[in-house]
């Protein structure tokens, strides 16, 4: 279940109790209203002081709307959940969409975004070729340009080596900042084969959505800020199909290692 589903509970939850104490509340003070009447009428003998009689509510209708509440929720949770197994694909039951069909949630999906040429490129413009995919940013202080130079790294040793060609292909998880010419510059320092890709913010987001990217700004400060990131690389076979995910713990002898034994299989 997701943060936001956990957040929604509790604070339905809560509302619930307030709810109920209220109810309880209004209960207890028609029940001393109830006892006041009694007694101002055993007290004046020349008639009751009070003519309108309430009755108290029974105690169990004190409990019925809250527990109604929370019944509506757990049944609204419920849904959520099974719908989510349902959009989970596992192995062997995926189409050549560009979706992963590994055990688990579906990563990965369509795209439209610009390289650092100015050229709309699709999910479709990549297919037939091995794909090392990253997400990052070229104002990245450290992370970045240490994931990169792993990036080169393997894919030089897939080439020189073992005769195996990855096309290494960077997003940007910063737009705003990282124009086509700006990822043009940054990448050739690492590797020219390196395609940027950019575009709106839309259209990244959609993208860092669909193959389950986190990234948030942190540390504003005007226009100077960091981006907060996942940091995930994703090795995609020509059907455009995540096989595999490598993270920060990898070094690059690894990364090409594992490459090499997917790419053979």
């Amino acid at each position: 279940m997701s943060a936001f589903k956990v957040s929604l509970f509790s604070r339905a939850k809560k509302a619930a109790e307030a709810l109920s104490s209220s109810t309880r509340c209004v209960t207890r003070m028609t029940f001393h209203s109830s006892s006041y009447t009694r007694a101002a009428n055993m007290s004046n003998k020349s008639g009751p002081l009070l003519t309108q009689h309430q009755s108290p509510s029974p105690i169990w209708q004190s409990y019925l709307i809250p527990t109604a509440v929370l019944g509506g929720i757990g049944g609204t949770l419920l849904f959520w959940h099974l719908n989510d197994e349902k959009r989970a694909v596992h192995k062997g039951q995926g189409l050549n969409d560009g979706s992963s069909t590994a055990k688990g949630p579906v990563i990965g999906g369509p795209f439209s975004l610009i390289d650092s040429d100015g050229r709309l490129v699709t999910e479709k413009d990549l297919q037939g070729d091995w794909i090392l995919l990253y997400f990052g940013y070229t104002s990245s202080p450290d992370v970045g340009p240490a994931e990169l130079s792993k990036l080169a790294n393997a894919i030089n040793t897939l080439d020189s080596i073992h005769k195996i060609k990855i096309r290494p292909v960077f997003v940007t998880i910063d737009p705003q900042r990282d124009t086509p010419s700006q990822l043009r510059a940054y990448l050739k320092e690492f590797d020219g084969r390196i395609m940027g890709l950019t575009g709106p913010v839309g259209s990244i987001r959609q993208m860092a959505h669909e193959y389950r990217v986190y990234f948030k700004k942190v540390e504003e400060d005007g226009d100077d800020y960091l981006v907060e990131s996942s940091h995930s690389m994703y090795l995609m076979n020509p059907n455009m199909e995540i096989v595999r995910t490598f993270g920060l713990e990898y070094t690059a002898k690894q990364l090409s290692e594992d490459i090499h034994k997917e790419v053979k299989k």
